[in-house]
């Protein structure tokens, strides 16, 4: 998975830029404040910074513009979107109204046109909000989403109007030849008013902030999840976009690791259980959150197999963009065609499907059947086997994923989808079958972008070692949002925004990126999101050398080691919780790789460990330490100082230089500064006038002399060296 900037829709059309949440000082319009006209829409008010901003949940974050003491305008947002406060008779603030200058909304209906007005229409601009006209007794009544029926007051000939919420609605309806009525116009839909229901915003689980019972239930291996060891899973799901919710069922084979009669399953207590079947009894079970306890008839045996399935419904969460916390996107393209993409980065594959939702226990193998309105192309990982036409104008799309999969990765595309194939020849004479999928107007450039996909599969395959899933193939596809699903790579939008005519240039370094993790993080993936580095580190420095094999490895570092880290807190995380911690492991992650490569001076002894990595823990959750080592044992040098320096604490090592000139000599003394005790790394330095060299600094000052140099003549290797240098 990539940190990636990502475009989306505001009400009408605007471009919003995801960011990290910081500390904000008080004030008394922060808060959260959510509409009973739909439920879904809840915006958040924070200040930082001195700057008042807006983050619409799902969606990403706006500045506001003071207009006007009281009044505001959303920054960047076309059309204008206006916000002013509502305060009761105290002076406090109990609700914030929204404006946005825009046409009457035309729904459009679907199916056959008729003279009764009764049935569904949608909306042009967005397919997913369904509008239901109902006739009972000869009275017509109108209900959208979530809301309850409303009576429709005729007004005139096919004019009425309807209240909800003490406002009103206008409703005409448009009729085609024939009288047959093939769309309805609602005006009055604003201004919108959406109540304070929190003075304080929701608690962000960090270092800084603390963790929560909910992270550590799933971040943590307890006795009621480490007793049984997951070897299938069988989901099933039906993807109803008019609702934006799911029914869906998975059953889990399990075998025991230890005679137990309680397990934990995940799944978010958004969803609604609806029976937990085994051996065609049904089980009772309780819940703490997220957390779902399963209680057995009898205790099973240790070595058992057996197996359970739940069935559940219900509306998952949306992403929450600003916090980098995932969910499901639902979107439309540029055609106006549903277009739809789960994700679970940073908050779990429970966010919509019932499973062991812990990085330690991959199945040994999954099937997934996805149900979708027909017309669509649904996408999931592993192999399409089957695609059935189903009555009531659905269609079912039947995968399989031949090899141990990262719950996390478990995926589903919705769309309008094209697809091309490929195949690459490998080295040793065999093929991997590629798949790639893209939107219907974006062809041309998903042909470009992706036909540099065997040369960067070559590349992986000579430094990093053979593809991991040859079986299952190679998918790559564009897609909502950027993200390593394994056998299901997503590259993020061909065009930014999305639904732009700008296509982004960016795009074929973040296929790089993303295509990585099937060797980093997909097969060799860590045990603990603490470890997430394993994955993001190699990944970012994957880019790094896709750039070394078309330009040269001074370019490389120029063009993708550029940036400066936080280096406000370390690489590695807090254990046992569910936390995806971005901060430095990308960058930093990849720095202390190049760092190392350095270090090592040798490219041959430096990628085969790669591929050791890769044959020694394939399919395996692992820790850092297991990394760590094999490092140490293959170059026959303990890099246990490095690894502490570079990933448990935050601060980059310091070389503390100290210069006295004496004629044509220098003479320098100089030393590390770290936290790590003993820390001994070589550098590269300047050694003679126009010649670099390694020095070997300690924590010890030592000092060296140097002929016919002057202090403006020395020079320190940063570029292959990620350390500070402090110069007197």
């Amino acid at each position: 998975m990539r940190y990636h900037p990502f475009y989306c829709l505001l009400f009408v059309s605007s471009s919003l830029i995801a960011q990290q949440p910081t500390p904000a000082p008080a004030d008394d319009r922060v808060g959260v404040y959510r509409t009973t006209e739909d439920p879904s829409l809840e915006l958040r008010l924070d200040r930082r910074e001195g700057q008042l901003i807006v983050s619409i949940l799902g969606q990403g974050v706006v500045p506001l513009k003071e207009v006007s003491p009281g009044h505001y305008k959303l920054a960047i947002v076309k059309p204008v979107v206006t916000l002013d406060f509502e305060k009761d008779i105290a002076g406090n603030i109990i609700a914030c109204r929204i404006f946005q200058k825009e046409p009457p909304h035309t729904w459009t209906r679907v199916g056959e046109t008729s003279a009764d007005p009764a049935g569904d229409y949608h909306l042009d601009i967005n397919p997913y909000p369904i509008v239901h006209i109902l006739n009972k007794n000869n009275s017509l009544f109108i209900q959208s989403g979530l809301h309850h029926e409303s009576p429709l007051i005729k007004l005139g000939p096919g004019t009425y109007q309807y209240t909800y919420d003490d406002k009103k609605y206008g409703v005409k309806f448009q009729s085609g030849a024939g009288g047959a009525i093939k769309s309805v116009v609602i005006t009055g839909s604003y201004p919108l008013r959406l109540t304070r229901v929190s003075k304080t915003l929701p608690h962000v689980s960090n270092r800084v902030n603390g963790f929560t019972h909910a992270d550590t239930l799933q971040g943590m291996l307890t006795p009621v999840r480490s007793c049984y060891d997951v070897l299938f899973y069988d989901l099933a799901l039906t993807i109803l976009p008019e609702t934006k919710s799911i029914r869906g069922s998975n059953t889990i084979r399990w075998r025991a690791v230890r005679p137990f009669r309680r397990m934990q399953v995940d799944l978010f207590e958004n969803f609604s259980i609806d029976t937990i079947m085994y051996h065609g009894n049904q089980l009772a079970y309780i819940r703490d959150g997220n957390a779902v306890y399963v209680d057995l008839p009898a205790e099973v045996a240790n070595g058992s197999i057996d197996e359970l399935r739940i069935v559940y419904s219900g509306t998952p969460l949306q992403p929450d963009v600003e916090a980098t916390k995932g969910g499901i996107f639902w979107l439309w393209d540029r055609n106006r065609q549903i277009w739809i993409e789960s994700v679970t980065q940073g908050i779990g594959a429970s966010v919509f499907w019932p499973c062991k939702d812990h990085l330690s226990d991959r199945p040994d193998s999954m099937r997934i059947r996805v149900t979708v309105p027909t017309g669509l192309t649904e996408i999931s990982n592993g192999q399409l086997l089957n695609k059935v036409d189903l009555p009531s104008g659905q269609t079912r799309f039947d995968w399989y994923v031949d090899y141990p999969i990262v719950t996390y990765n478990v995926v589903f595309y919705v769309g309008d989808y094209v697809h091309f194939s490929d195949v690459y020849v490998r080295p040793a004479g065999d093929t991997l079958p590629l798949n790639f999928y893209c939107l219907r107007y974006n062809l041309d450039s998903a042909k470009a972008v992706f036909s540099d996909a065997k040369r960067m599969l070559a590349l992986y395959e000579r430094d990093f070692g053979p593809y991991p899933f040859p079986r299952d193939g190679y998918t790559a596809l564009e897609g909502i949002y950027p993200m390593d699903h394994q056998g299901a790579v997503c590259i993020g939008p061909m065009r930014s925004p999305f639904n732009g005519d700008k296509y982004d240039g960016d795009v074929m370094r973040t296929m790089w990126h993303e295509s990585a993790h099937e060797w980093w993080g997909n097969n060799v993936g860590c045990a603990d999101y603490a470890d997430m580095w394993i994955h993001e580190g190699f990944a970012t420095y994957a880019g790094f050398l896709n750039v070394e094999s078309l330009s040269g490895r001074a370019v490389a570092v120029k063009e993708t080691l550029f940036g400066s880290p936080a280096n406000k807190e370390p690489i590695i995380g807090v254990y046992n919780v569910n936390h995806f911690h971005m901060g430095d492991m990308y960058l930093k992650g990849a720095l202390l790789l190049e760092t190392l490569r350095s270090l090592t001076g040798n490219d041959s002894l430096w990628f085969s460990i790669f591929h050791a990595i890769q044959r020694r823990f394939r399919y395996t959750p692992v820790a850092t330490q297991a990394v760590e080592t094999t490092f140490s044992e293959l170059t026959g040098k303990d890099y246990s100082w490095f690894f502490d320096q570079y990933l448990r604490h935050a601060a980059v090592p310091l070389l503390d230089l100290h210069f006295r000139q004496d004629g044509d000599r220098l003479y320098l003394t100089y030393k590390w500064v770290a936290d790590v005790p003993g820390f001994r790394m070589p550098i590269r330095v300047s050694v003679a006038p126009g010649r670099l060299g390694f020095i070997c600094p300690t924590t010890a000052p030592q000092t060296m002399e140097l002929t016919g140099m002057t202090e403006k003549d020395f020079t320190v290797d940063t570029d292959h060296f990620y350390v500070n240098v402090k110069r007197e």
